[in-house]
């Protein structure tokens, strides 16, 4: 008699303790929604030294001229990208996800660094592409590397600037802060 309710107590504290940890696993990794699924993307960023606002003039098709001030109080992010290079086209991407999340908070500016960007790269993108015909604001800015993201904020103060390849996390975090979205 003794020897079977051990078997019944041992049965129910196993049976307890699978519940709890299936418990434990539901709360803590799916029903999160602040909780972030890890990707497999690893940074390869650098800070860019001696960064400072400046204005500049950038372009839009047709060689319509864009100043930075124009945007002078609102956040602006900075994306220089160019069409070749496998990682720049990679951020592009990663900036046309989360575009929409922002666009109201932050200006966006993804900046080709090359003289033509082609019909069916431009149709796959809803985000402005603008260019930097004449390499002032590859220049002022210390672009020495592609991709590179500069974040400024609405007193027009550079945030952060970094070249290199950044993970998803990271850009959005930046742009939480830039966005007082914290």
């Amino acid at each position: 008699m003794k020897d079977k309710r051990n078997i019944i107590f041992l049965i129910c504290s196993i049976t307890l303790f699978i519940i709890a940890v299936g418990f434990c696993i539901y709360v803590f990794v799916f029903s999160n929604p602040n909780k972030k699924i890890k990707t497999n993307e690893v940074s390869t960023t650098k800070d860019i030294d001696n960064v400072k606002y400046n204005d500049i003039t950038i372009y839009k098709e047709d060689n319509i001229e864009v100043k930075l001030s124009d945007y002078k109080d609102l956040p602006k992010v900075m994306l220089f990208f160019n069409k070749e290079s496998e990682e720049s086209i990679q951020e592009l991407k990663k900036f046309e996800e989360i575009y929409k999340k922002y666009e109201d908070k932050i200006k966006f500016l993804v900046i080709n660094t090359t003289q033509e960007v082609d019909e069916n790269l431009k149709n796959e993108y809803s985000i402005e592409i603008y260019y930097d015909f004449y390499k002032e604001a590859i220049r002022t800015y210390n672009i020495s590397e592609l991709p590179s993201i500069i974040y400024i904020d609405e007193n027009n103060e550079v945030f952060n600037a970094k070249s290199g390849f950044t993970t998803t996390d990271a850009l959005e975090a930046n742009l939480d802060i830039l966005s007082n979205n914290i």
